[in-house]
C-alpha cells in the first residue's frame, strides 16, 4: 500500500529539512555522513517515506540537536507512524481521497461548500447509502465501506474530546434533491438539525436568490490545523486536488467568507430545514 503521510508526518519532514538548512548542510553531505542514499534524504524531507524514531535520533546527532527538541522530534516520528482507522479503506475510496481522510483526522476546522449533496461528514447512514448506490454502480462491499468511512469521519464531530469544528454552506438545491425514498431524506435533514445544535457545527443554506455566487465553479473544503499550513481540497470526477500554497488557501478562505455572507444565517437555515422536513413528511 502506498505511503500516505499524515499531517504529523509532513510536519516532521518540514522540521528535518529546516534543521538541515540551519546546520548549513546539503542533502548530499548528510547522506554521505550517514552512509545513506541521497534520495533517502529527499524522500524524508518531502514526506514520501516513513521515518523511524531511530533515524530521527541519527539525524539529530548529525545536526547537533539534543534535549527537548530532539525528544519532541522523536515523539513526532512515533505518532506519525501510528496506524489510523482510515488506512484500511485505502483501496475502497476514490483515488487520492485517502489523503483527505488523513488530513481531516488531524484538522482543527473544516469549512466547506457543497452544491449537490449533504457533505459526507454530516451524512446519516441511510442517506450515505442512498447516495453511494445512486451515484454509480458499485459492489456491495464498496458501498458498505463508503458508509463506514462517513460514520468514522463523523465521530470527530460528535464524540471526540477534541472535536472537529465544521462550518458548512450547502446550496438550497441540496435540500430539494430528494433521494429515492423521502423518508431517508427526512431522516437526513433531522440529523442535520441535531448536528447543528452541537457547539462545533455551523450550517448555513445558500438560497437560490443568491444567484451567481463566489463558488459557482464547484464545491471545496478548507482545512485548518494547529501548527501546520491550511489545506484547500477540491474534488472532481476521477480524483481530487490539494492546494497548500498560501495564495491558494487564502483565495479559498475569501470565497468561503463571501458564501457565508450570501447564505442564510444558521438560525434561519435551521428553520428552512424544518420546513422541508414538514413538506416531506406530509
Amino acid at each position: 500500500m502506498p505511503y500516505t503521510p499524515t499531517v504529523r508526518g509532513r510536519q516532521l519532514a518540514r522540521e528535518l529539512r529546516h534543521l538541515r538548512e540551519q546546520a548549513g548542510m546539503t542533502g548530499e553531505q548528510v547522506a554521505a555522513n550517514m552512509s545513506w542514499e541521497q534520495s533517502k534524504i529527499s524522500r524524508m524531507e518531502t514526506a514520501k517515506m516513513r521515518i523511524t524514531s531511530g533515524e530521527v535520533m541519527e539525524l539529530c546527532e548529525t545536526y547537533g540537536v539534543d534535549g527537548d527538541k530532539r525528544e519532541q522530534l522523536v515523539l513526532l516520528a512515533r505518532s506519525a507512524r501510528q496506524r489510523d482507522w482510515w488506512r484500511e479503506y485505502s483501496d475502497k475510496v476514490k483515488k487520492g481521497f485517502i489523503d483527505f481522510l488523513a488530513f481531516e483526522a488531524e484538522a482543527r476546522t473544516s469549512c466547506g461548500y457543497e452544491a449537490q449533496v449533504i457533505p459526507g461528514i454530516l451524512q446519516c447512514p441511510e442517506y450515505a447509502r442512498a447516495i453511494l448506490l445512486g451515484a454509480q454502480s458499485r459492489p456491495t462491499d464498496e458501498v458498505d465501506a463508503g458508509v463506514e468511512v462517513r460514520m468514522a469521519r463523523q465521530k470527530r464531530v460528535t464524540e471526540s474530546k477534541n472535536p472537529l469544528h465544521v462550518w458548512a454552506v450547502i446550496d438550497e438545491a441540496v435540500l430539494n434533491r430528494v433521494v429515492e425514498h423521502p423518508s431517508v431524506m427526512v431522516k437526513q435533514l433531522e440529523h442535520l438539525l441535531y448536528l447543528g445544535e452541537l457547539g462545533n457545527v455551523s450550517l448555513q443554506v445558500l438560497p437560490y436568490r443568491a444567484g451567481i455566487h463566489a463558488a459557482i465553479d464547484g464545491p471545496f473544503v478548507l482545512l485548518t490545523f494547529d501548527g501546520y499550513p491550511d489545506l484547500l481540497y477540491i474534488e472532481h470526477l476521477v480524483g481530487c486536488v490539494y492546494l497548500e500554497k498560501p495564495a491558494d488557501t487564502e483565495q479559498g478562505r475569501l470565497i468561503f467568507d463571501h458564501l457565508r455572507s450570501a447564505a442564510v444565517n444558521t438560525g434561519d437555515s435551521a428553520a428552512l430545514i424544518r420546513e422541508k422536513v414538514k413538506e416531506l413528511s406530509r
